[in-house]
């Protein structure tokens, strides 16, 4: 099923009631969906929130419990959501909220008497209270904690009128749930040139929380040994800000974004096998702000002893040829350094050997490229800034090297506010092809 008949389905519940509650069927699971989001779940688990209750309506033939909607509803609802293709992190969890009741009906007091009068009547549907065997298997699943935090958000999403999103806002986000969340002919895209721009990854309403965690990054002070903000420019007045990094563990919608389930499933379908996060940067460039020499980025990853990488780039703002968007060498798929300068970019005889293709981005677009593509992007000669994201992945099995990365960069090329007065430094492997100042 496509993501746009799977909504519409949805769409269909808006006149359905929902089992002896004062909401449709349609509501119940936006306000889920919504408590989730404003509780910071990650994005499986609010599609969770979203879909709990697909079993009721997804099998025409399934038993009733006497007009409260279908018998084992959770299971059959995981079933259909492993069947339309959507990640298995997403139907365990629907598979396992009406265990969550359960669950609750023997440790929590008061809460079968809590319960509205519909939810208690399934309750004896459902298999009552867990016994004292079922009670410690549950506990003991992986997913055990999750399932009690949808089942919260289960039994209070029942109001009238609430605040929610609308159903087109999970559009985007269910797309990027599928188990196959990229094409065909993405993928061929990919296998040949070692790149690929995928247009739309988030949508315009997700874009606000990720543009507000940006501007959030922008002004924030600089403080030695936490972020670390990078300047183009010699100093005082002629500063302007040309990067940050090392910022994951201070925004949480950026954590979700770069290690959540659906990017990670992305690389490691990329880079054909679990990829694990190196490393995070958001380039500014900023109004005047500098391009980037053209470079690979291969010759900068060494120094851990990773085999290969993968770097994904979110456009924050729109990338044009006027603000300096990325350019890409068109050539067919590379599998070693190219001839370079001193500084590690590539000799002007290279650089003349290839066609450069702008990669012109909206926000919410993502352009992922191997660490053999050569890139370049020119300055910003607009009046607005380009920022965007760029994270790289390395396969897992080489180790977890972010924290080893960030304490190396920090000793060898610190940022402005730790940097020591009149000492020059050598970017090296940490500045190839940028125009961060070395003073």
């Amino acid at each position: 099923m496509s993501i746009t008949k799977l909504l519409q389905s949805l769409e269909n519940l808006s006149e359905l009631a929902y089992v002896g509650e004062p909401v449709s069927q349609l509501e119940h699971g936006l306000q889920a969906a919504g408590l989730a989001i404003r509780a910071g779940a990650s994005e499986h688990m609010v599609l969770a929130a979203l879909l709990h209750d697909v079993g009721h309506w997804c099998n025409p033939e399934a038993l009733q419990m006497e007009g409260l909607g279908a018998r084992d509803h959770d299971r059959l609802g995981a079933e259909y959501l492993v069947a339309i293709g959507l990640q298995p992190e997403i139907s365990a969890l629907v598979g396992a909220h009406v265990d969550a009741k359960r669950y609750l009906a023997v440790t929590t007091l008061e809460y079968v008497a809590k319960l509205s009068p519909a939810s208690r009547r399934t309750l004896d549907y459902q298999g009552g209270p867990m016994s004292d065997e079922e009670l410690a298997a549950f506990k003991a699943s992986p997913g055990f904690r999750d399932a009690l935090r949808l089942r919260a958000w289960d039994e209070a999403a029942k109001e009238p009128q609430a605040d929610r999103p609308n159903l087109e806002y999970y559009r985007a986000m269910l797309a990027r749930h599928c188990q196959q969340s990229i094409s065909e002919a993405q993928l061929d895209h990919w296998d040949r040139f070692g790149w690929l721009h995928i247009k739309g990854w988030y949508s315009e309403d997700e874009m606000v929380s990720i543009t507000s965690a940006t501007y959030d990054l922008q002004t924030r002070p600089e403080v030695a040994g936490k972020w670390m903000k990078y300047f183009e420019g010699a100093g005082g007045d002629t500063r302007t800000l040309c990067r940050i990094e090392n910022f994951l563990q201070y925004e949480p919608v950026y954590a979700e974004l770069l290690q959540g389930n659906a990017n990670l499933n992305l690389l490691s379908l990329l880079i054909n096998e679990r990829a694990a996060l190196f490393k995070e940067k958001v380039n500014f460039k900023l109004p005047g702000g500098q391009g980037f020499s053209a470079h690979q980025d291969a010759p900068a990853f060494t120094t851990f002893g990773q085999r290969f990488h993968v770097t994904m780039m979110l456009s924050i703002d729109q990338g044009t040829t006027d603000n300096g968007c990325l350019e890409i060498a068109r050539t067919s798929r590379l599998d070693a350094s190219l001839e370079m300068k001193e500084d590690l970019t590539l000799s002007d005889e290279v650089i003349g050997q290839f066609k450069w293709e702008p990669i012109e981005t909206a926000p919410g677009d993502l352009v992922l490229f191997d660490s053999y593509v050569p890139h370049r992007s020119a300055a910003n000669l607009s009046n607005a800034s380009r920022r965007v994201l760029y994270a790289t992945y390395n396969k897992a099995t080489d180790g977890d090297f972010r924290a080893r990365y960030f304490t190396e960069k920090r000793r060898v090329f610190p940022p402005d506010v730790e940097r020591r007065e009149g000492a020059q430094y050598d970017a090296g492997v940490f500045n190839v092809g940028n125009p961060v100042s070395l003073e």
